[in-house]
């Protein structure tokens, strides 16, 4: 049965989907990337890059006791990071790159899904239990932005980071 909440919840779904496509985003079983026609307006702390492109991989650990390990990692300006995401637990978890506004409307979006997959977006994925993926990232200021795990109560409970990016 269909009810508003999940009308909501399923065009909130669609319309990250059509925006994903829009933004020549693709994505396979382990990797996000992204076209050469990102551009860097569309987000304040950085933009997405391709693998190839990566200066060095860091390897983060999401668990089931709402943690991120490392939850802080130190970048320099300009470095383009590749983030391998390992689900060593059994429930999903996500990761999203942002400042604290991306952070909340992520959160946002996340509750109104009520449980249904995120789709990837440029700056987030969803690592389903057991599975490892990788998100491409290029810092471009100095500065401090956000990791954070929306799956329903997980980053209310902690399960976030940071990224502190210094020249």
């Amino acid at each position: 049965m269909y009810t508003p909440f999940r009308r909501v919840a399923l065009a909130v779904a669609a319309a990250t989907l059509l925006l994903v496509a829009a933004c020549g985003g693709t994505t396979s079983a382990t990797t996000t990337t992204m076209s050469d026609d990102s551009t860097s307006s569309e987000f304040a702390f950085g933009e997405p890059a391709e693998p190839a492109d990566a200066d060095r991989t860091i390897e983060i650990t999401a668990s089931d006791d709402l943690t991120f390990n490392p939850s802080d990692v130190s970048v320099t300006s300009g470095e383009t990071i590749t983030f391998r995401v390992i689900n060593e637990g059994e429930i999903p978890h996500d990761f999203t790159l942002g400042d604290e506004a991306t952070q909340n409307e992520h959160e946002e979006v996340m509750a109104e899904m009520d449980g249904m997959t995120m789709p990837d977006e440029p700056n987030a994925i969803q690592v389903a239990a057991g599975e490892t993926r990788e998100l491409t990232w290029r810092f471009m200021e100095d500065g401090v932005v956000l990791i954070g795990c929306h799956q329903p109560g997980h980053y209310s409970a902690g399960m976030r980071g940071q990224v502190t990016v210094g020249s």
